[in-house]
């Protein structure tokens, strides 16, 4: 039986899940063209028709990966203060070891980089979203929305180190520490956003 020629973007899509499973496994730094060409069974030069470099092709993976995973968190509740709760609190670590892989590799894979710097840039915008919302809701102020998401991403992010690599911080410390800094930018009463995530 003749075998069934894959269309383009089957193929391409193919190379993509083979990367991200590579991914999982080895690590950004440790995945070859050669490892994604046998992983799907094609000739190494192959890959080259579908990406130009294993730079872009990785970028792309990490690209699929990330916006796969923020499909699945829940939408957003109507009620600000639990939607920023939920935020602060939803530290998947699936989600975040494939960030710090990305992370680590990112200073020398340009287009990787690139690609972290856009989706870093979105949630930044939809933290945002949430602050000022937030504040809105629960009589608090938040006068510059962008700075304090920089500031929150940027303990989440550490927060996450320290739960699912460093095991320094328990899920409750965690949590503790990214609600009480939320409040502290949107100047909630503190147990403001506690209270909000337990009601959730």
């Amino acid at each position: 039986m003749t075998p069934v020629r894959k269309s383009a973007e089957d193929r391409r899509e193919e190379l993509v899940r083979a990367a991200i499973a590579l991914v999982a496994r080895k690590g950004f730094a440790a995945v070859t063209l050669r490892d994604v060409a046998a992983e799907v069974g094609v000739a190494h030069g192959l890959i080259r028709h579908y990406f130009p470099s294993r730079e872009a092709l990785l970028a792309t993976a990490f690209d699929t990966a990330v916006r796969e995973e923020l499909a699945q968190l829940p939408p957003e509740v109507d009620d600000p203060l639990v939607a920023l709760a939920q935020w602060c609190t939803a530290s998947v670590e699936a989600h975040y070891l494939v960030w710090i892989d990305a992370w680590a590799e990112a200073p020398r894979d340009p287009e990787l980089a690139a690609t972290l710097r856009a989706h870093h840039v979105a949630l930044d915008e939809h933290t945002a979203h949430l602050l000022r919302r937030a504040a809105e809701e629960g009589g608090g102020r938040c006068p510059d929305p962008d700075d304090a998401a920089r500031r929150l991403t940027a303990m989440l992010d550490g927060l996450a180190v320290q739960l699912h690599v460093l095991h320094v911080l328990t899920r409750a410390e965690h949590d503790r520490a990214a609600l009480a800094h939320a409040e502290q930018l949107t100047q909630l009463a503190p147990g403001t956003l506690t209270r909000a995530a337990a009601s959730a």
